[in-house]
């Protein structure tokens, strides 16, 4: 599932906003905690939460936070065993000009066995999910822009 949007912000802080992961709650409100393990900064524990489909759906995960691309590329996958099935997501960042660039995020995961027969309706609610995150991180990019300019 991929979702992308234009920022109006240079390429350099929307890709610094991205790689602090413990913001990422602050536009991805069903990602409720990131947090870059104290002892191994590669690693982090990603906590999710959404109300969908009638249920309460929480659970969480390590991810190895992969070698970013400087302005390019951040990406992450899980660590097996930590979750019931694989998750993986990349951020991609391309220059639109001096102010502006745009931010694409896609994400790889299998659905857990509990949500199998949601399969074919999953698709379309995480892009969905993500469109809108996607917007709150434009909002808040512009947003962190003007509060450390002021």
């Amino acid at each position: 599932c991929s979702a992308q949007i234009d920022c109006d912000v240079p390429l350099e802080e929307a890709f610094a906003l991205w790689e602090d992961r413990e913001r990422i709650p602050l536009w991805m409100p069903w990602i409720t905690s990131v947090k870059v393990q104290a002892d191994d900064p590669r690693m982090s524990r990603w906590t999710l939460s959404t109300f969908q489909f009638n249920r309460q759906w929480e659970f969480s995960w390590m991810a190895l936070n992969m070698t970013p691309l400087k302005h390019q590329k951040i990406h992450w996958r899980s660590v097996p065993g930590t979750v019931g099935g694989s998750l993986g997501g990349q951020i991609r960042f391309l220059r639109k000009g001096q102010q502006r660039c745009t931010v694409k995020l896609t994400i790889s995961y299998e659905v857990p066995n509990a949500m199998a027969p949601f399969a074919n309706l999953l698709t379309p609610v995480v892009e969905g999910v993500l469109q809108a995150d996607m917007q709150r991180f434009a909002e808040y990019a512009v947003q962190h822009r003007a509060s450390t300019k002021a």
